[in-house]
């Protein structure tokens, strides 16, 4: 069902956009006798930041999932309602932690946000297993959204501040901006790591995925920095871009033992992403 889809891509934004209005509109901030409690604006904006920082990263994750898939089934739908009545919680629970951030309505925003992970990667992973029937491509792309390592440790961070909300709710609440801030640059660096494997042949992508986190980092960085700087040229026309190139093969013999045979196969795929990123 394309149309179905589009309809509910459309719809899933709109709703998470209210939920965002409506959390920064319940924030407790009130002027009495000409005089703010700046002690208590401060506190709600920091509250607001964090949902805020949360539901844009489920918006994101939405959003990576649905446009990995054409088309999506009935109960997909229903899945997908399913999840934004939960998400659609958030402004409320935001509400009572910012009025009073007090054990019972801190640990209560920290279920929520527990339930809403699982919920939505239990969602994330029936679409995508209707499309990825191979556990590789489907490991491939669930790591693109989530991480490798990110979302292994995500439910023991959550469950750890749940039970230090129940003895230090303040803390407990300080420290939930932590998560989705870090969840979603985190999730975007290896977003780029993944197009970057996608953009190789098959040879590689093997070489590519054997490589330490750290040299697929550098790896990644070092092709997108130099099509970028020459993405208006032609392929080695010039005596600057000969150079460019000969200083680009000569940073991946040292560092990453690619000839310059393999370099020149890998980075055809690499240019068309990169031009297809800056159009």
């Amino acid at each position: 069902m394309p149309k179905l889809k589009k309809r509910l891509d459309a719809f899933s934004d709109a709703i998470i956009a209210i939920i965002i209005t409506i959390i920064v509109l319940e924030l407790p901030i009130k002027v009495v006798n000409g005089t703010v409690n700046f002690r208590q604006l401060f506190l709600s904006i920091g509250i607001y930041a964090v949902s805020f920082c949360f539901v844009a990263n489920m918006w994101y994750q939405h959003a990576l999932v649905f446009d990995e898939v054409d088309t999506i089934t009935n109960q997909d739908v229903v899945r997908d309602l399913i999840f934004l009545m939960l998400l659609s919680l958030m402004p409320t629970f935001t509400r009572l932690m910012s009025t009073d951030p007090i054990r019972p309505t801190v640990m209560l925003y920290g279920l929520l946000y527990l339930i809403l992970i699982g919920y939505f990667q239990f969602l994330a992973h029936g679409i995508l297993r209707q499309k990825y029937q191979s556990d590789e491509d489907f490991s491939r792309i669930y790591k693109s959204i989530y991480g490798r390592k990110s979302s292994r440790y995500l439910y023991v961070i959550i469950i750890g501040l749940i039970v230090l909300g129940y003895f230090i709710p303040k803390v407990a609440m300080i420290l939930y901006i932590a998560i989705p801030i870090c969840s979603f640059l985190l999730n975007s660096q290896e977003r780029e790591e993944i197009n970057d494997m996608n953009a190789l042949p098959a040879d590689g992508r093997q070489r590519f995925l054997a490589m330490p986190d750290s040299d697929k980092i550098r790896f990644g960085k070092m092709i997108r920095s130099y099509l970028v700087k020459n993405r208006n040229r032609s392929a080695l026309n010039t005596p600057d871009q000969q150079q460019a190139w000969q200083q680009l093969v000569q940073q991946a013999q040292t560092e990453f033992n690619i000839s310059e045979e393999d370099l020149t196969k890998w980075f055809a795929g690499h240019r068309q992403r990169i031009n297809r990123q800056v159009r």
